[in-house]
């Protein structure tokens, strides 16, 4: 499987893998969605090429550190704020390579 890297993201895409470093990764909070809470939280995602936000969605979104090495697969990346954004939907996956 090619990873990809962050400076080669584009715009309604589901992205197959990319590997990074949480540079960033903001509080944890609950979000009202599909008639339940979850658990949501932004982090940044950074490569070699760049950097890009995530959103994380589920139970993943507790186990999110900096400077922790992870890979996601199927994400899925769009623009938001007139930047690109990767959300971690119901079908992506999200491995920790590395603990900080």
């Amino acid at each position: 499987m090619n990873t990809t890297c962050v400076h080669d993201l584009k715009p309604k895409r589901t992205i197959a893998s990319i590997v990074g470093i949480v540079a960033r990764s903001y509080p944890l909070t609950m979000k009202h969605a599909r008639g339940r809470w979850i658990a949501f939280r932004n982090m940044v995602l950074c490569d070699d090429s760049g950097f890009v936000p995530v959103k994380i969605w589920g139970n993943v979104a507790f186990d999110i550190l900096p400077n922790q090495e992870i890979q996601l697969k199927n994400a899925y990346c769009f623009h938001q704020n007139e930047g690109l954004c990767l959300t971690l939907g119901i079908h992506a996956q999200f491995k920790i390579c590395t603990q900080a």
